[in-house]
């Protein structure tokens, strides 16, 4: 019998593996997939290469921070210093920032009485940072109840909503601000004021999940089946054996969970019901030539299928060829699903694209297409609070972690690996 079972190899349960094997204890960590990681690393596709989902690291995490001194990683960060797209419209084009901050406020389009709320809202966040924690959706329950949407129209205006917020959530998250709750932008943005970088591994995403794992007994292409009550531990039977440990942390996507454990109490079940993802479809395109560098997000009446288009330059030294990449809309995204056209995106965005790049059809060496069913954990009106209520019945040798359960961010994720291990050291 194993002492500890860690079942899913995304950062969240690395991280639970880590922690609780530095701290001296036997743990066996078990992936489905081929490498670990989930959705943090880098793929390759005839010779296109590309992110498995998470793109960038974000500053604001001291906990993560600190992870990545103890992994030795600082060396491998990148900063990225004052990301920008240029946003298209229906009738103009404008720069959005994505770390906010003065220059939001030469956002055209908006209104005094915006530009006013907008300096009040930051004002606002900016009193909110000791108070709320980037790595928990949970810190800012008083803004869980409303939609991104409503609550930026009410602080700010909806011009600020049209034109910086929902462009930016659905460039980099596929997420509608109706959709969503108030409380992740809540607990976020306050700790975004006054930053100017986010950061990528020299050598790509990967660097982190292979640091994690570095030393762990990680067995990959295990796929877990079921995870039940037996004696005074736990059976975790998989596709090809049971094995046996005295604790386990669920560490897959929360939208698996309840399918692979039998034995789940009612209400535990019910919240499991209630977890969300989104899903995501990405283009990715190798050129003949080269490109110059341009980033584009759009405004929803302009959007179409597309709501991030990105040209990326020819890096001779790493041997990789220019690339555009197209990532889908939310509409669009819906659409694939409901059509089943998910191992067909190019035919759902080509007449964008051309229009976007006139000479696709000339200058494309290859694509490749990536469909992502779980990307991110949606965050919708009501869930922080519920997440917040389960993790409080928490206790005891099964402990669940994921960025559903804190923060739908790679630093949330690992922010809820290291709250597993801590429980389950807890009945060591």
């Amino acid at each position: 019998m194993s002492d500890i079972i860690v079942i899913g190899a995304g950062i969240a349960g690395l991280t639970a593996a880590y922690r609780l094997s530095k701290a001296g204890h036997s743990v066996t960590v078990l992936e489905a997939g081929a490498v670990p990681g989930g959705r943090v690393g880098d793929r390759e596709t005839r010779g296109i290469r590309y992110n498995a989902g998470a793109r960038l690291i974000y500053p604001f995490s001291k906990p993560f921070n600190a992870l990545l001194d103890e992994l030795g990683l600082r060396d491998q960060m990148v900063p990225v210093r004052k990301l920008s797209a240029q946003c298209i419209g229906p009738d103009d084009d404008w720069l959005i920032e994505l770390m906010p901050g003065p220059r939001s406020l030469l956002t055209p389009g908006l209104s005094l009485a915006e530009r006013m709320g907008f300096i009040a809202l930051g004002a606002k966040m900016l009193l909110a940072r000791r108070r709320s924690d980037p790595d928990d959706a949970a810190s800012a329950l008083a803004a869980d109840a409303q939609s991104l949407a409503a609550y930026t129209r009410r602080h700010a205006g909806p011009n600020v909503l049209a034109r910086m917020v929902d462009p930016v959530f659905r460039g980099t998250r596929a997420w509608n601000a109706e959709d969503i709750s108030a409380a992740f932008f809540a607990s976020t943005t306050p700790h975004l004021i006054g930053q100017d970088s986010v950061y990528v591994f020299k050598q790509g995403m990967a660097t982190l999940p292979e640091a994690l794992a570095h030393g762990l007994d990680l067995r990959c292409n295990t796929r877990v089946v079921s995870v039940t009550i037996s004696g005074d531990g736990y059976a975790v039977e998989t596709e090809t054996g049971t094995l046996r440990a005295a604790r386990v942390v669920m560490a897959v996507e929360g939208s698996l969970v309840a399918g692979l454990m039998p034995d789940m109490a009612a209400e535990d079940r019910a919240f499991f019901d209630g977890v969300r993802y989104n899903s995501l479809g990405i283009v990715h395109y190798r050129l003949k030539g080269d490109v110059a560098p341009k980033m584009n997000f759009f405004a929803r009446e302009a959007a179409g299928p597309i709501a991030t288009y990105q040209q990326v330059p020819a890096n001779p030294a790493k041997g990789q060829a220019a690339q555009l990449y197209a990532q889908l809309s939310p509409e669009a995204n819906a659409q694939a699903k409901a059509e089943g056209r998910t191992g067909a995106l190019h035919g759902l965005i080509e007449e964008r694209v051309l229009q976007l790049y006139p000479t696709l059809n000339a200058d494309c060496d290859d694509r490749v297409e990536q469909w992502i069913e779980r990307k991110l954990p949606t965050f919708y009106p009501g869930y922080a609070r519920a997440m917040a209520a389960f993790r409080d019945r928490q206790s005891g040798g099964l402990a669940f972690c994921g960025d559903y359960l804190a923060q739908s961010l790679l630093t949330g994720a690992s922010a809820s690996g290291e709250r597993a291990a801590r429980q389950i050291m807890a009945t060591l």
